[in-house]
């Protein structure tokens, strides 16, 4: 099918079939994102003017003083024209825990270098939940991916919704976008809930202009997207789901979000 792209990402290099490679605007990102997990994805028929997709590229597992790469080996099928946001998963091994080195630091931003090199790419973004302990380094690796990074490229984080509301640790990190993850919140679900539903907001400004919803979670989402709508700046919303995107579900997602 012309027009149409097939990536398959095997240990760190994009194999491309039908068409050659492009360039995108950051500026033109769209407001609406779908995340494209660790799943085979056909988002061939997405309307490339209204979503733009973010999708799981490689999950790096920091390891005592190994830095592990695994790289995204089901196929994502998406126009060619498609605005796409490469994702790292970044872990730490529980069973092992990470010395954090420098060797770390500089293996950790070069893998995100490489996926600012990946096809149609417009933005790239790092999905860690560091802990306490861990936040002197992610900040570290912010600044170090920053610096590396093409100037056109932004470099976006989900944040734990905690993050957001009462934890400042994140104010002065170097990063263009921050995505509150508004979905598996655990036990502080009804917390939060309460939290919003009191009448209150993120209390940290780089939160206020994205949100991260799954799809499946219509108690939050009905919570939050009339809030978001009340900004007086556009926001752009990040949506997940369960399973595979299908037409039904892209339909559903452009009602939840109002769109026509």
């Amino acid at each position: 099918m012309p027009g149409i792209k097939y990536f398959c990402l095997l240990l760190g290099l994009s194999v491309l079939f039908k068409v050659t490679t492009g360039s995108c605007s950051a500026s033109e990102i769209p407001n609406t994102v779908l995340w494209a997990w660790q799943r085979s994805e056909d988002l061939s028929t997405l309307a490339s003017e209204r979503f733009a997709v973010a999708y799981f590229a490689c999950h790096v597992v920091l390891s005592g003083e190994e830095t592990k790469e695994f790289w995204r080996n089901q196929p994502l099928k998406v126009k060619a024209n498609t605005k796409l946001i490469p994702v790292m998963r970044l872990d730490c091994d529980r069973k092992n825990p990470p010395a954090l080195t420098a060797q770390q630091l500089e293996r950790t931003a070069a893998i995100m270098r490489k996926l600012s090199a990946l096809p149609q790419t417009a933005a790239v973004q790092i999905d860690f939940d560091a802990l306490q302990s861990q936040r002197d380094f992610y900040k570290n690796l912010l600044e170090l991916v920053k610096a590396k990074l093409p100037p056109k490229i932004p470099l976006s984080i989900t944040a734990l919704a905690s993050w957001c509301l009462y934890d400042n640790w994140i104010k002065d990190l170097p990063v263009d976008e921050t995505v509150p993850m508004m979905f598996s919140l655990g036990d502080e679900r009804q917390k939060i809930l309460l939290y919003f539903r009191s009448g209150h907001g993120f209390l940290q400004k780089s939160c206020c202009q994205t949100l991260g919803l799954s799809l499946e979670d219509m108690e939050m989402n009905q919570l939050m997207i009339p809030l978001a709508r009340n900004r007086k700046i556009p926001v752009r919303v990040y949506l997940f789901t369960r399973n595979a995107w299908t037409a039904k579900k892209i339909s559903a997602a452009q009602t939840m979000l109002g769109q026509p």
